[in-house]
Order: C-alpha cells, then sequence, then structure tokens
C-alpha cells in the first residue's frame, strides 16, 4: 500500500480530530468545486448560443459553396455542374442566380437581393419551421412563386392574404445602360408572393426567393449561376470533398465550407468562449489560495507525525508526496462536486429547462455539453491544484526546512 496516500486520505477523510484545518481545506475543496461548476455551466452556455446562432445564421447555406473566382457569374458548363452533381458524395446540387434587385408592390418599395434556386432543392435549406406566413414552396399550380424575409415583406406592407396581385421585381437591363428611356433599362416581372420567413435579421431584410428560371428571365442569364450549392451525403468530410472540386474545377472557381462561408460568427463565438474560458480560470487561481493555506497549515500542525515518518525511514520525497497527495485530493473532491453538480445541472437545462430566455428566439436558455470542454475544465482545475499544492510543499519541506519544521 502506497504510505503517502493512504495518510493524505486518512488527513482528509478521518471522521475525529475535526479542527480549523479541516474547515480549511473545505473551504478550499468548496472553492475548487464552485470555479470548477461555474466553467462548465459558462463554456456549456456558449455552446448552447453558438448553436443557434449556427442554425439562424447557417441554415440557409450549402455544405459547399462553388464561386467564380472572377466575375458574378459564370457558365454552368464551364464548371461540370451536371457530373458533379451526379457525384456519389453529393446528396443535392443546385445552380444558384443572386443579384440586386429593386421590388414594388402597391405604392410601397424596397431594395432586395434576389436568389434564385431550383424548387427541388428548397428542402435543403430547412426553412419550413421558420415559416410565419403562408406556406412553404416556389410553386403553386404550376406558376412560379416567391418566398422573402419577414423584414421584407414589412418595408412592403405585404401580407400574403393580400399579395395575390403580385409584387413586380426590377433588374438592370443588360447592355441598356445609355438608353434614353428609362424604362427600357429595366426589365420587370410580376411574381406573387406565397411565403414570409423570419429566420434571422440578415435574411429577414435581404432575400427574395424564386425559381431558378424566373431569376433567369428577369437576370436575363441564361443557363449561368452566380454560385453553386452542394448539400453532401451524411459522413462525407466537407474539407475532403472540397480538396476534391478545388482539384476538378482549377483556378477559375472558389470552393468553401459552410463553415468558410460563416467564419467569422464561427471565429468569433470560439474566441468569446476561451476568453471567458481564461478569465474563470484566473477567478479559480485566486480561489486556490485556500489550498495554500490549507495545506500550510497542515503542515505545520502535522509536524510530529512528519518527525515519525522521517524516524522510520520515510525521506524527504515521501513527506513532500504525502502534502501533494493531500492537495490532489482537496482538488479532486472539489473538481468532482463542481463539474458533477455541473453536468447535472445543464443536462437538466438541455432536457427540462427551468432558465427561461425572455424575449427570445427559445424558450428556454441553449446549453450544450461537450466532453471536450469538460476534458479542459478537469485539466485546468488539476493543474492549478497541483501547482498551488506545490508552493507550500517546496517552501516548508525541502531539504534545508524541513528540520525546522520537525524541530519547532
Amino acid at each position: 500500500m502506497n504510505l503517502p496516500f493512504s495518510i493524505a486520505r486518512r488527513y482528509l477523510f478521518s471522521k475525529g480530530n475535526r479542527n480549523v484545518i479541516n474547515i480549511i481545506s473545505g473551504i478550499a475543496a468548496t472553492g475548487v468545486a464552485i470555479g470548477s461548476l461555474a466553467m462548465i455551466i459558462v463554456l456549456s452556455a456558449f455552446n448552447g448560443l453558438e448553436a443557434l446562432v449556427t442554425d439562424l445564421y447557417t441554415t440557409i447555406d450549402p455544405d459547399i459553396r462553388i464561386s467564380p473566382a472572377r466575375g458574378k457569374t459564370f457558365d454552368l458548363d464551364s464548371a461540370a455542374f451536371d457530373d458533379i452533381a451526379e457525384w456519389d458524395e453529393v446528396q443535392a446540387a443546385a445552380p444558384v442566380l443572386e443579384e440586386t434587385v429593386f421590388l414594388q408592390f402597391k405604392d410601397q418599395q424596397t431594395i432586395v437581393t434576389l436568389r434564385g434556386i431550383p424548387e427541388s432543392y428548397l428542402p435543403n435549406l430547412d426553412l419550413e419551421d421558420f415559416v410565419i406566413e403562408g406556406s412553404h414552396g416556389l410553386s403553386e399550380s404550376g406558376f412560379p412563386r416567391a418566398m422573402m424575409g419577414y423584414g421584407v415583406a414589412d418595408n412592403l406592407n405585404l401580407f400574403i392574404s393580400e399579395g395575390y396581385e403580385g409584387v413586380k421585381v426590377y433588374a438592370a437591363r443588360r447592355g441598356a445602360e445609355n438608353a434614353l428611356n428609362p424604362q427600357s433599362r429595366f426589365v420587370q416581372k410580376r411574381i406573387v408572393p406565397l411565403g414570409i420567413v423570419a429566420l434571422n435579421p440578415e435574411f429577414d431584410f435581404k432575400y427574395f426567393y424564386t425559381p431558378y428560371d424566373f431569376a433567369s428571365e428577369v437576370l436575363q442569364y441564361e443557363r449561368r449561376a452566380s454560385f453553386i450549392d452542394l448539400s453532401l451525403q451524411e459522413g462525407v468530410n466537407a474539407n475532403d470533398m472540397k480538396d476534391r472540386l478545388e482539384e476538378t474545377l482549377g483556378a477559375g472557381f472558389a470552393v468553401k465550407t459552410r463553415i468558410e462561408l460563416n467564419d467569422v460568427i464561427f471565429k468569433t463565438n470560439a474566441t468569446e468562449k476561451w476568453v471567458t474560458f481564461f478569465i474563470l480560470s484566473f477567478i479559480l487561481v485566486v480561489a486556490t489560495f485556500n489550498l495554500i493555506g490549507s495545506l500550510t497549515m497542515l503542515i505545520i500542525d502535522k509536524k510530529k507525525d512528519i518527525s515519525l515518518l522521517r524516524s522510520i525511514g520515510q525521506t524527504v520525497k515521501d513527506v513532500q508526496r504525502l502534502f501533494l497527495y493531500e492537495g490532489f485530493l482537496i482538488t479532486a473532491v472539489g473538481a468532482a462536486l463542481g463539474i458533477g453538480l455541473g453536468v447535472i445541472l445543464v443536462l437538466l437545462q438541455y432536457y427540462v429547462g427551468f432558465f427561461p430566455l425572455e424575449g427570445g428566439l427559445v424558450e428556454y436558455y441553449p446549453v450544450q455539453l461537450e466532453l471536450l470542454d469538460i476534458a479542459a475544465v478537469i485539466g485546468v482545475v488539476f493543474s492549478i491544484g497541483i501547482l498551488a499544492s506545490l508552493i507550500p510543499i517546496r517552501v516548508l519541506l525541502n531539504k534545508r526546512r524541513l528540520q525546522v519544521v520537525i524541530s519547532s
């Protein structure tokens, strides 16, 4: 049996001889527990917010987007679209036309981004749950229909029930910049709105979705696209697919994954999360001062035990290990209590929900538990705990001072 560890365990868990040192040890363990609990809860809250923001801001983004390296559009034949759409890794592929247009409904006008996609690709955008008025789709009875963000509809003062006369879509006519008649500079088409979507501010006030063929006509493009969106089969690695596409398409095209399309969002969330993690780590360092005090008083209180251990042949390192084990046990007890309680609270919030998010997009504050975060908290807590334990051990139990402790 490991004698130093057995003695350290007895010092911490013995039922008898409760004194101020035991109280300080309990306070030290409590400080570690509170710090661990706070770190688990805060990191899980950041994960939940990141997941929520990601769902809201990347819903309409594909797994991979192919766009021209130069210019606004490209010929679909030049990108071998038909061949790529048949790849086994591709679940769905769609040419997308995107351009700024002018909308008019009755006497209201607004400028939006027209985005034309094949209706067959619409289910891959996962917009069904965000439709607040009308229905989900880009056609009705064989006629093209439009879907728009809530902000666009609000700017047009448009309600689906009153939109049967249609929205006028104006796009600049190509090659007509010098036309004398202003009206001849624009192509005008009318389309009836079918659904209004409330997703996020960027989407709600910007996008106006139509069928690809309608967009092709109003923008005067034939078999061209602003980009190609790809949805991948489950389990396909997006980065591997990106490498294959870049090799196939060459330098004339830019290929980006969903994460790269939302690089700022992902990097901002990750930065805020880990900055907060390091701030909490510094707070935990302050909390471990109790551990330093507890071990210091314990060393002084147990000088007779130290003298006895030395007399029976225990080395200086054996004595140092005893109190290092003591610090480790205090840290372990605090970490187990804090992390355990934190995991329980996070899981209760995730599955049951007891902390509401007033006026938010979801009913309860979003949380998400990740094993990497738990591992990071464990690593930081024990690193700080062991370093804090080494301070009084190195100062009071080195070879030069050990005799002073024993004889005092």
